[in-house]
């Protein structure tokens, strides 16, 4: 476990990877990326499209 909290968890860091040599920006957004890449990935579910279907129709 991570004790630090100001410290990027070592499964983000890849071996190796002087995390520090990056701009700020590019360490959260690749660690960000490799966080949520399996969310971003998932299958909308049917019944979330069926309620954004029912809601699109309304608006019409």
């Amino acid at each position: 476990m991570n004790k630090n909290p100001h410290r990027a968890p070592e499964k983000l860091v890849k071996k190796g990877e002087d995390f520090a040599k990056k701009p700020l920006k590019d360490k959260i957004g690749g660690n960000l990326r490799k966080i949520y890449d399996d969310v971003v990935n998932e299958p909308v579910p049917d019944d979330f499209l069926a309620l954004l279907a029912e809601a699109d129709s309304k608006s019409k």
